[in-house]
């Protein structure tokens, strides 16, 4: 018996077929591929915007550890010296450079903290670089069989971050220091009145009257001081911004009489708010009290007034007061430190606090305070924004 081997053979048109498959699947493929590429390009790209925008300064090397990347907060950070020089680079350049003759083994760690450090930062023109404080983050990145890919160097400013902590240490000093003054000056002031209507000689009354105007002023020192280094928890309630505002006027009264200033006012009396009255009064007199000692004597003037700043689609945003004079306005310097505690611009002296508790009253309302020249008056404008909801 013959045997017969069946061969099957695939005519063209099975071959057209088979090829279309090929090709259909081969488009859906590149379609797919092409896809990808897109989304990776935008992860790229938002990833770098991120970067980019963050408040930290970053920096990234490769596995031979020269610098590949450099964020724009990090060139801020570093004044007026060019950092994009370092691209390219050794990290051990920029690292000698920066931080004052370190090297990477300097930081190398097998944990992921902070290494507190100065870094040099100032105008690389002139010479005049500074150092300021920062804590340095590393972390090794891993890529296949655990090999180091490179670094990712995080370097975060903590100037302002030392700053508030030798305020809150120099705020709890000083409330015990003025505790323990307060007593004794209650007694000097008190033993000066009895004095003073015992003696008969004018001369030595008005010797006595200079101390007991001194304690007070001394006791006003230590109350700002106090009021600045204590905790502020605001009782909220509903109020009438223009109640405040009047009654503030009048407590700035003493200030604003002494000058022979003229208070103008343009405000909404229709305008509750939910805040402390006490702490916004506070805030509204000591912005009166500053703006009075700043203006000319017999032709002064201080505007008051309010308006509306809304941007929330619930109707939110912000009751805006403006206190305007026109005496001689906000040097650049000024503007700039204006708000910090112990900052005064009055050649009598003072604490230098009053808008820093001004500031502070305002925040924990969730407001702010904002200060430059004013157009209209040309002298300093201080604005206070409070939360409002219609």
């Amino acid at each position: 018996m013959e045997n017969k081997n069946t061969v099957s053979t695939l005519t063209g048109e099975d071959l057209k077929k088979a090829f279309e498959s090929f090709e259909a699947a081969s488009l859906k493929l590149s379609e797919y591929y092409k896809n990808l590429e897109e989304q990776v390009k935008d992860l790229k790209e938002n990833l770098n915007t991120v970067i980019e925008s963050m408040p930290l300064g970053i920096m990234i090397t490769d596995e031979n550890n020269l610098i590949k990347f450099i964020n724009r907060s990090l060139i801020e950070l570093a004044g007026g010296y060019d950092q994009l020089n370092y691209l390219n680079r050794p990290v051990d350049e920029f690292l000698k450079f920066f931080f004052n003759g370190t090297s990477l083994s300097d930081f190398t760690r097998q944990v992921f903290y902070p290494v507190e450090k100065f870094m040099k930062s100032g105008d690389d023109k002139n010479g005049s670089g500074k150092f300021i404080p920062v804590f340095l983050y590393i972390k090794t990145v891993h890529g296949n069989n655990k090999k180091n890919a490179g670094r990712i160097f995080i370097i975060q400013n903590i100037e302002e971050i030392k700053k508030f902590k030798r305020l809150a240490e120099l705020g709890e000093m000083s409330a015990k220091i003025a505790h323990e003054i307060r007593n004794p000056l209650g007694s000097i002031e008190l033993f000066a009145s009895i004095l003073k209507k015992e003696i008969k000689n004018e001369e030595h009354a008005e010797i006595i009257s200079n101390i007991i105007s001194a304690v007070k002023n001394m006791n006003t020192t230590i109350n700002n001081v106090l009021e600045f280094s204590k905790t502020v928890n605001p009782a909220l309630s509903k109020c009438s911004l223009s109640d405040i505002v009047n009654k503030s006027i009048m407590y700035s009264s003493y200030a604003i009489k002494e000058k022979n200033v003229k208070v103008i006012t343009e405000i909404d009396e229709n305008i509750i708010l939910e805040i402390d009255e006490n702490l916004i009064g506070q805030t509204f007199v000591n912005i009166l009290i500053n703006a009075a000692h700043a203006v000319q004597n017999f032709d002064g003037i201080i505007k008051v007034r309010t308006s509306a700043v809304f941007g929330g689609e619930d109707g939110s945003g912000y009751i805006r007061i403006d206190f305007e004079d026109n005496g001689p306005g906000f040097s650049e310097d000024v503007v700039k430190n204006i708000f910090n505690p112990f900052f005064s611009t009055k050649k009598s002296g003072g604490t230098g606090l009053g808008l820093s508790i001004a500031l502070n009253n305002v925040m924990v309302h969730g407001g702010y305070i904002g200060a430059e020249n004013s157009k209209e008056t040309g002298g300093a404008k201080i604005s206070v924004f409070l939360p409002y909801m219609a």
